[in-house]
């Protein structure tokens, strides 16, 4: 069986797309139990990525080149919702300082402060 190149091209782009669509799955369960909020931001940007890609390889495959434009819309309207996710959150955290959790090393040293060992 000999495969001439737009074959080889299709089975790629068709390889491509079947495992962004599966990595993505993957990606949605790990933002569905992610055990803390950073992992589950990092799960959803995961998500928008490989989306993209996945558009850009749908667009190839199909021949259409507009959707390619489209993909780029996408991400820039998936990078200003981060940015804005993320000063939401900066703004939490510091206008709610006991959300905050201590490192080990703050603890201790408030409890050094508090008994007179420094």
């Amino acid at each position: 069986m000999v495969f001439n190149y737009d074959q080889a091209v299709e089975y790629l782009l068709l390889g491509g797309m079947f495992f962004l669509a599966l990595t993505i799955f993957f990606c949605l369960f790990f933002a569905v139990r992610g055990p803390r909020l950073t992992d589950k931001i990092i799960a959803t940007n995961m998500i928008a990525v490989k989306t993209i890609v996945l558009a850009i390889l749908v667009g190839t495959y199909i021949g259409e080149g507009y959707i390619v434009d489209i993909a780029m819309l996408f991400a820039l309207i998936c990078f200003l919702c981060t940015f804005v996710f993320a000063k939401l959150i900066l703004q939490f955290m510091y206008t709610n300082p006991e959300s905050q959790n201590d490192s080990d090393g703050e603890q201790a040293e408030k409890e050094a402060d508090k008994s007179g060992d420094i």
